[in-house]
């Protein structure tokens, strides 16, 4: 699942709101992050948990892909 289709089907939040449950200052981050469906190991580990593991921190941070991908 996308980044963006979580927030507007699943949580039903505005960029606004999403930003704040993620920590960020403002909604243009979520834009972008949500545009390009990848993000910072931070976020992307928080967007993991947020969603119940519905969306992968590995499948939006390729950082995070990687270190699985060594540890496995």
């Amino acid at each position: 699942m996308e980044i963006a289709a979580y927030r507007k089907d699943v949580l039903q939040i505005s960029q606004e709101e999403f930003a704040k449950r993620l920590g960020l200052k403002s909604k243009s981050r979520v834009c972008e992050i949500e545009r390009a469906n990848r993000c910072p190991p931070k976020i992307a580990l928080e967007i993991e948990r947020m969603s119940g593991g519905l969306i992968g921190a590995d499948d939006i941070c390729p950082a995070v892909a990687m270190i699985r991908g060594q540890a496995a």
